[in-house]
């Protein structure tokens, strides 16, 4: 079996632990035949503390994967890429979009910033506490009291819908993070995740299934079962990601998300060189 896991990421985030070669490592072990890192685009400094790199090690990052892929090329294929938030910042230099040595871009969201709450939801008369709300945040987590749950998807799906339609990205990463501590939607959301698979699909872009929500409180994984289905129904693309942020969890339980989707239909998942997806077969 060919398996890839495209969401890994390095201690230059802050908040990793391991070395890179650990994680390689493991990934050989596992018998990953791909291995993608793709760790935290550069935050604005008043984010990014433990979170992400800054912009100025940007090159260090790239160069360091660079080295690594030469250094075990005849024992596995390493990928680079990076996790980049949307919206995005301009501490990200989007010229690295179009840089041949990145071969995927993962978009996700981890904030919510009160203009989305104002623009986006418009039902919603409640404030953030702080101007951006990290969601997935531990220690933030009193926010989701401040807020009807249903108004939180709308804004958050909303701008997962908007990051499929910049066309930025290659994979959506944690579709439905929002769930991280479990807090659910009371309204059904299908609509719009139809819409997102719709538009996904048609421009060839990616749901990553991540298996790190078992490890959290929700118990899931990212996305759920029944959106895979969507997925499956509407043609999108999938492709593996472990979310690791330590060695051990890498590709963990990769085997529950195989049988998975092959449950649902899927015969292949995606791998990626040079920002070109590909089809590699299960």
């Amino acid at each position: 079996m060919n398996l890839v896991n495209y969401h890994n990421h390095t201690y230059m985030c802050g908040h990793a632990e391991g070395t890179p070669e650990e994680y390689i490592n493991v990934a050989i072990k596992k018998g990953i035949s791909e291995f993608g890192f793709s760790d935290h685009a550069p935050l604005p400094e008043y984010l990014r503390e433990g979170i992400t790199m800054s912009p100025l090690e940007t090159e260090t990052y790239i160069n360091m994967v660079a080295e690594l892929t030469k250094k075990y090329a005849s024992q596995i294929t390493i990928r680079t890429g990076f996790e980049v938030d949307f919206p995005s910042f301009n501490s990200f230099d989007l010229k690295y979009l179009k840089d041949e040595r990145i071969d995927f871009i993962i978009g996700s969201c981890h904030f919510i910033s009160q203009y989305n709450m104002d623009i986006v939801s418009g039902m919603s008369t409640s404030k953030l506490s702080e101007d951006e709300w990290a969601f997935d945040n531990p220690y933030t987590i009193s926010e989701f009291d401040k807020h009807d749950v249903d108004d939180l998807y709308h804004v958050y799906y909303t701008i997962i819908f908007e990051a499929v339609n910049s066309r930025m990205f290659d994979i959506i990463g944690h579709f439905d993070l929002m769930k991280k501590f479990g807090h659910r939607p009371k309204k059904d959301f299908k609509y719009i995740i139809q819409k997102i698979a719709q538009n996904m699909s048609k421009y060839d872009i990616a749901a990553e299934i991540n298996t790190s929500g078992l490890l959290k409180p929700v118990k899931e994984m990212y996305p759920s079962e029944e959106i895979i289905n969507i997925f499956f129904d509407n043609n999108v693309p999938i492709t593996l990601g472990s979310d690791s942020h330590s060695p051990e969890t890498v590709g963990y339980a990769f085997d529950k998300a195989v049988n998975m989707i092959k449950k649902i239909g899927y015969t292949k998942i995606s791998g990626f060189a040079k920002r070109k997806r590909y089809d590699v077969n299960l």
